[in-house]
């Protein structure tokens, strides 16, 4: 691969993990309104328009199918590729097993599972997320039928029968995702969400507003630069906001073009302090529901069908071919014993990269490629996405962009920040 002469190759991976259920069914939608969702930052309404095409009704604040965004993604790519008028572009089904530079040389060599390889003059990494940490205590469940470890593995969560009670580990919008996949067809079958708050996201607006542009926050200047003066500030604009009328979700909406900033203005002190206090709620209010989406839940919670348990799993024991979860109660310290058919782990993806067991990270870990960010959000890049290597130098052609780079810029795993990040490293790779 050569970009001399505009030759490039998208290599599948396979191995990074994958919600291939959400693609399928129309009934899983996105969590952010249509008019949010356009994958060119020069065109806001461009996926506004593609779902017009196929249906008027649709606008700017429909909360549309995940399935119909994956649609549009696709669609892009073929009509670009189409474009060209030529072979620009060779999509490689196959796993990415390792990529080192080659000696004397700014190339690049990338290694395939099936054995073969591709020379690069530059390389851009783009996986997402991994599948989550078995959290502790570790026990001898994990290595049973009972335990899935990945909750985007479909052909586990498929294998559920049945009104199996089933506790998901985690109430964040992962769980979500895989509580709404095991309901979609059984309404008896009960459900326990369990974290350590029992916190929820909150749902978008019915109609949502447009964010407004503007400078950064003047309830934030001159504050210091710590996450207790931070959100004291953030929670009284909110409520100058409510006496006027206004509505939190301005609040928050406003602050996400200034996040990266306020994030470089943290130490990495405050950052570890905001991960263990604050990002729990920080979490439920920026990362909201679609409003279909929270009615259902709210609907589920109130029946009883679903439980949302605030405590802390103290262990497991088997109990036949189901398993019984201990759980110590937040609030009131009392033990608590479910009896459930499965447990699926829901708790976020891991970022860690010194536990990450895909093949091409382990590579790139092991060989001093990658160097992990001090409070374990992913890797380090520069300001051009190059990545920063165990020695602390960036590499000269081996780029990233996805979601590790929350490391950086906190706000890095959603359309708005992905569509600029991959338009500015666009720009790099044409220099």
């Amino acid at each position: 691969m050569n970009l001399k002469v505009i030759k490039k190759h998208l290599v599948k991976n396979s191995n990074i993990a994958v919600p291939y259920f959400l693609q399928q069914s129309h009934n899983f939608l996105l969590n952010v309104p249509a008019g949010n969702m356009s994958a060119l930052t020069d065109d806001p309404n461009h996926f506004v328009k593609f779902c017009q095409d196929i249906d008027p009704a649709f606008n700017a604040g429909t909360f549309v199918s995940r399935r119909l965004y994956g649609d549009y993604l696709e669609f892009i790519l073929r009509q670009e590729t189409e474009r060209s008028g030529e072979t620009l572009l060779e999509e490689i089904h196959c796993e990415a097993i390792a990529v080192r530079q080659q000696s004397g040389d700014n190339a690049y060599q990338v290694d395939l599972a099936d054995g073969r390889s591709l020379r690069s003059d530059q390389v851009v990494l783009a996986f997402g997320h991994f599948s989550p940490e078995d959290p502790v205590p570790v026990a001898n469940v994990y290595e049973t039928g009972t335990y899935i470890s990945n909750p985007w593995d479909s052909v586990a969560l498929e294998r559920i029968h049945g009104d199996t009670p089933v506790a998901l580990l985690g109430a964040g919008l992962t769980a979500l995702d895989v509580l709404f996949r095991l309901t979609s067809n059984n309404d008896t079958r009960k459900i326990y969400l369990i974290s350590r708050r029992g916190l929820v996201p909150q749902p978008h607006r019915s109609h949502p507003k447009a964010p407004v542009v503007a400078g950064f926050p003047t309830f934030l200047k001159n504050v210091p630069p710590t996450v207790r003066a931070y959100f004291r500030a953030l929670r009284l604009q909110i409520k100058r906001n409510a006496a006027q009328g206004g509505d939190w979700r301005d609040v928050i909406n406003a602050l996400r073009p200034h996040t990266p900033e306020i994030w470089r203005r943290f130490s990495v002190a405050e950052r570890q302090k905001f991960l263990s206090r604050v990002v729990p709620y920080w979490d439920i209010h920026r990362h909201r529901l679609a409003p279909a989406a929270h009615l259902r839940l709210s609907g589920m919670l109130k029946s009883g069908q679903v439980e949302a348990i605030a405590g802390y799993v103290q262990d497991y024991k088997m109990c036949g071919e189901n398993v019984s979860i201990e759980i110590r109660e937040r609030h009131t310290g009392r033990s608590r014993k479910l009896n459930v058919g499965r447990v699926v782990n829901c708790t976020g993806p891991n970022c860690n990269i010194a536990k990450i067991t895909v093949p091409l990270i382990v590579q790139l870990r092991n060989e001093g490629y990658l160097k992990q960010d001090p409070n374990k959000l992913g890797f380090e890049v520069n300001d051009r996405y190059q990545v920063i290597n165990n020695q602390g130098h960036p590499a000269r052609n081996l780029f990233y962009v996805g979601p590790a780079l929350k490391a950086s810029y906190w706000e890095a795993i959603a359309i708005a920040e992905l569509r600029a990040h991959t338009r500015y490293l666009a720009e790099i790779l044409k220099e």
